[in-house]
């Protein structure tokens, strides 16, 4: 339960820091994620933030699964689009 609990407090931190939401940019893969998570202090396995995202993906249609998993890597916007909260920040 730690590990959510760390999940959701650095999901939130995105949202509401801009720098940190800038740095997150940078990232290309699930494990840049949890460790660009723990150089911020908050730490859980890539293994939890895998859990984290999976979960919320089974609340998307097959269609809006694929655009994300197919999403280009090198694009800015992809770490935005793991999770719900951070997809609500992008503009259409």
């Amino acid at each position: 339960m730690m590990e959510n609990s760390h999940i959701d407090e650095f999901v939130k931190l995105v949202v509401y820091d801009h720098a940190i939401a800038t740095g997150l940019k940078e990232c290309t893969t699930q494990c840049e994620i949890v460790h660009y998570a723990k150089s911020k202090g908050f730490l859980f396995t890539l293994e939890d933030w895998m859990s984290y995202v999976d979960s919320d993906l089974a609340s998307l249609t097959t269609v809006q699964k694929q655009m994300i998993i197919d999403y280009d890597v090198s694009h800015w916007s992809w770490a935005f689009r793991q999770t719900v909260v951070w997809r609500e920040m992008l503009m259409e």
